[in-house]
Order: structure tokens, then sequence, then C-alpha cells
């Protein structure tokens, strides 16, 4: 015969119930907490983000001030340069060099302006005023936008739509370079309505790191501005100017630059 089952005391009905309440408690406090935690999360993230913030904004202070720094020494080595007696033509071509390295523009061509007047040796005056005006139409390049409909088909001779194109001749080979760069202007068609212009690009420059031309190119910033590469570079080739396509990773939005060194 099977045992009764024993009856159940207050104190373990109580038990079961504290039991229950607890975990119930338990649950309901960790579904409370989530969303806290999540707040927490985000506020730490955010905090991560600002201090990044800040240790950029001091490092870019901190740039500037050195670039400032740097741009008064220069300065102050121009005039003394410029000011001195019995100057050497060592010392103009040296100051033109240390201004065409370390400044940075406006200050650069601006410096260089005062060189081109100021320096005796005549190669001087004339090399200083040669890379005042190329860093100074280089800082003059706009950031033109194509327009809404820069996707439809257009007429134009090349196909640039609203890209700015710059036509560099060497000045090593003047002679040659400059007519065809003045004529690759004749390619330009109504549908491209960005600004084309025909540049010098002097010697001096040429042998700085990141140029050395020594043939015709046409550089761009990759992938976006390719497609106008290409079209420019299909362009030349009808009227007999091979040119080589370059990547660059200096971004120049809707500019393109085309050297002419043959």
């Amino acid at each position: 015969m099977a045992d009764d089952p024993r009856p159940t005391s207050a104190i373990d009905i109580a038990t079961k119930g504290i039991t229950v309440v607890s975990l119930a408690l338990g649950v309901f406090a960790t579904w409370k907490a989530l969303p806290a935690d999540a707040e927490i999360k985000r506020l730490q993230a955010e905090a991560t983000r600002l201090d990044l913030a800040i240790k950029q904004a001091d490092a870019d202070l901190k740039g500037l001030e050195s670039s400032r720094k740097v741009t008064l020494e220069l300065y102050q080595e121009v005039k003394n340069v410029i000011e001195k007696k019995g100057k050497d033509p060592r010392e103009e071509d040296a100051v033109r060099v240390l201004v065409e390295s370390l400044a940075d523009d406006p200050f650069r061509y601006k410096l260089l302006k005062v060189i081109a007047i100021g320096a005796k040796d005549t190669l001087v005056k004339q090399e200083a005023a040669a890379t005042s005006a190329f860093y100074e139409d280089e800082a003059a390049v706009p950031t033109q936008v194509l327009p809404a409909n820069a996707d439809e088909p257009r007429t134009a001779a090349a196909g640039l739509g609203g890209y700015n194109v710059d036509f560099f001749f060497c000045e090593r080979k003047r002679a040659t370079s400059e007519p065809i760069a003045r004529a690759a202007l004749n390619i330009k068609g109504k549908g491209d309505t960005g600004r084309w212009r025909v540049r010098l690009l002097p010697e001096s420059i040429n042998q700085q790191p990141g140029y050395g031309i020594a043939g015709n190119e046409i550089r761009f910033t990759p992938p976006d501005e390719r497609p106008a590469a290409e079209a420019l570079a299909a362009a030349l080739s009808k009227s007999n100017v091979q040119a080589r396509l370059r990547e660059t990773l200096y971004p120049t939005p809707h500019y393109i630059s085309a050297f002419v060194c043959q």
C-alpha cells in the first residue's frame, strides 16, 4: 500500500514563494539593466571619440604653431639675405630653395615674390618668379562639383564635363612642348564646362620629388577620375599626342593635370 504524500508545511510554501519572487525580481532587474548597460557603452564610446578628437585638435594646433614658427624663420632669412650688402648669389639661391621646400602656401609664393624682386642674381630672380607663379596658380585650383546631369551623354569633343584641366609644358623643352600644350585647348568642346588652362612647369619644380616629368603624362586620382583621364588621353591621341596615365594619391577633386614634355 503506497504511503500518503507528506503534507506541505507553511514554511515550505513560503520558501518557494520567496524563491519565485526573487527569481522574478532578478529577471526584472536584468531587463531594466539592459538599456542602462547599452547607454553606458554608448557614453563610453562617445567619451573615447571625444578624447581622440581632442588629441587630434591638440596635434593640429601644435602642427600649426610649428608651421608658423618655420614661416617666421624663413621670412627672417629672406629678409636678411635681401637686405645684405654684397650679396652672394649662392645665398640667394639657397634661401629660395629653402622657401620652396619648407614654406606653406600662401606664404611660399609670397616669399618667392619677395626674392624675385629683391634678389641680385638674375637667374635666382627668374627662378623665384617662375616658381612663385606656379605655386600661386596651384593654390588657386578650384574644386568644382560636377553638375547633376553629369552622367547624361555629352557631345563634347573630350567629354570631361565639369572637370578642370591644366596642361603643363616643361620649361626644359619649352620650344616644342608649349605649342602642343596650347593646341590641346582646342579639343575642349561645348559640353566641357570646367576651366582649362596652360601652365609652365618650371625646371626647378620638375626636379623636386613627386615630379620628374620626362615625357607626356596625365595624372589623376583613382578610381573616380580614371574615366575622365582616359577620355582626355583618347582625345589627345586623336591629335597625335600620346600621354601615359599615372595615378596619384594627392586628392584633387574634379581636376586633372596633363604634362607635355616632348
